[in-house]
């Protein structure tokens, strides 16, 4: 293609987003803003995905990697060999796993039929071990690559069942779970203060982000902090990325505070299920399939 019709194509693009309307603007601008919200869920797991199958994920293109669904029919297998195994060892371990055939489609081509069934089947074993319905997608949702976020939630509630058959999880379970301890080292004695120490990078970035949308933030330590004198919340930078731990899991803490009003923040925090003490997710209330830590 010519130098001049790259012009023309440039003029012609930016004679088009002129014409747009306020609404469209709008419109497209959160897309791409959500786009760039799920990016920290994406490294993650495309990092933890390759690191257990031992294949190659990149977070730039995540769902073209699984939407034929061959990757999380080979994760599941693997899940399930882990646990058969370990249970095995653990005789104290109370956990049922289900009947998982061997087959799949191996060669499945994405959006077919065959990719379809292959979702079909992921989505029956998770059922199947516990995985929560809020966190589900469903098969075109993943064929189609039509419901990310709810891909990338299924796979951290996945991870996190895991876990629990010595499967080294994501970075962000990691927190979770470092999260819970903190929460439970507050129910003992407390222990002689120490000087406070000097803040570090997360402050900066939390009370950056404060002054920036006029929210009131105050710190309680390194990693926790109180938003509107009413609510608690967890903070924790991974791959740069400044993270609060919510409801429906993780998000960053630019998007969480950018797109609610300080009086709402409480709320969103508070009608959440009651934390589960087993499965260091805290967001997802448990139906009695979580495996007890040992």
């Amino acid at each position: 293609m010519s130098s001049g019709m790259k012009s023309d194509g440039g003029k012609q693009v930016r004679e088009e987003k002129e014409n747009l309307e306020p609404n469209d603007v709008d419109e497209d601008m959160r897309i791409e803003r959500f786009g760039e919200d799920l990016n920290p869920l994406k490294e993650d797991l495309a990092e933890w995905l390759s690191r257990v199958l031992e294949v190659e994920v990149q977070a730039d293109n995540f769902m073209d990697y699984l939407d034929n669904g061959v990757l999380l029919c080979k994760l599941a297998q693997l899940i399930q060999k882990a646990a058969t195994e370990w249970i095995k060892i653990d005789k104290a371990m109370s956990v049922t796993l289900p009947s998982l055939g061997s087959r799949f489609h191996q060669n499945a081509k994405s959006g077919t039929f065959f990719a379809r069934d292959n979702a079909a089947y992921f989505l029956k074993w998770c059922k199947g071990v516990g995985i929560q319905d809020s966190v589900m997608f469903e098969s075109d949702g993943l064929v189609l690559q039509k419901q990310p976020r709810e891909v990338l939630l299924c796979l951290l509630d996945v991870a996190r069942f895991a876990a629990n058959f010595g499967i080294d999880p994501p970075n962000l379970v990691k927190l979770e779970k470092e999260i819970d301890e903190e929460i439970e080292q507050e129910v003992k004695p407390p222990k002689k203060e120490k000087k406070p120490a000097k803040p570090l990078a997360v402050d900066d970035e939390v009370f950056r982000l404060a002054k920036k949308y006029s929210v009131k933030i105050e710190r309680i330590k390194e990693g926790r902090y109180i938003v509107e004198n009413k609510i608690n919340i967890f903070v924790r930078i991974v791959r740069n990325h400044v993270m609060v731990r919510v409801g429906g899991g993780w998000d960053t803490l630019e998007h969480f505070i950018s797109r609610h009003d300080p009086k709402k923040l409480g709320k969103i925090l508070t009608s959440t299920p009651a934390p589960c003490p087993n499965h260091h997710h805290g967001d997802i209330q448990c139906k009695g399939h979580c495996v007890a830590s040992t």
